[in-house]
């Protein structure tokens, strides 16, 4: 897929999570719409945040919960913090609507997240 701004849908799956860290300052600009477990991609830790990094296999999968991002301000506020944290931005199809993912080029040797859920994974 291509880097695109025409969606204000974002899948967020580590610290922007309902409850999680960085969702609590920018909640009142995330609009959740759902959540879904997406296929072809694993977690990874880096200590305090995962990254999604994409396999293509339809036996690996993440938990990602769907916002719409309400306001350029928090939008731009989200890209900067993961562009900083060495991430990028890919567009998916996720139930045939375009939407924002932040994932890593490279799985190098970070911990495996078993079972692709951060939440349950960080705080269990």
């Amino acid at each position: 897929m291509h880097k695109t701004d025409n969606t204000n849908l974002f899948a967020f799956y580590g610290s922007l999570r309902r409850g999680m860290e960085n969702y609590e300052p920018l909640k009142e600009n995330l609009r959740y719409k759902f959540s879904t477990w997406l296929t072809g991609y694993q977690l990874y830790s880096l200590g305090p945040y995962p990254f999604a990094y994409r396999t293509g296999s339809p036996t690996d999968k993440i938990l990602v919960e769907v916002f719409e991002v309400t306001n350029l301000e928090t939008r731009n506020t989200i890209h900067q913090i993961e562009m900083e944290a060495g991430y990028f931005m890919d567009t998916i199809i996720i139930d045939e609507q375009l939407v924002n993912i932040y994932l890593y080029e490279n799985k190098a040797d970070y911990p495996f997240v078993f079972g692709g859920d951060w939440v349950k994974f960080f705080r269990g």
